[in-house]
């Protein structure tokens, strides 16, 4: 395990409902191609924190290297719906980029 990884860990125990440390915790296990472990932390920041936009495009982006691309396409509809609640043109534009790329 890598130390960032090890910390990132450690600071979940003191504040297991920051949403900021469970992506970076699934952003590193996205980066060492462990997809389960990265599903696992993606669906727990979904869950506690369904709004957090940066997660659906990323979530997604896994669903597309795992090839399970109709769950990557719900994803990056849900994050552009929620993108352009909070009025996030940038991340609703990127999202819906991969999308058409996918369809």
């Amino acid at each position: 395990m890598s130390d960032r990884l090890e910390s990132l860990l450690n600071l979940l125990k003191k504040d297991p409902k920051d949403s900021f440390l469970i992506y970076g915790i699934a952003l590193e296990y996205l980066s060492k191609k462990d997809f389960i472990k990265a599903e696992e932390y993606f669906k727990l920041l979904l869950q506690s924190d369904p709004k957090y936009v940066p997660a659906y495009m990323q979530y997604a982006r896994l669903k597309e290297n795992l090839n399970e691309i109709e769950e990557a396409k719900n994803l990056y509809r849900g994050g552009i719906k929620l993108a352009r609640e909070q009025k996030d043109q940038h991340a609703a534009k990127e999202m819906e980029d991969f999308l058409n790329d996918l369809e």
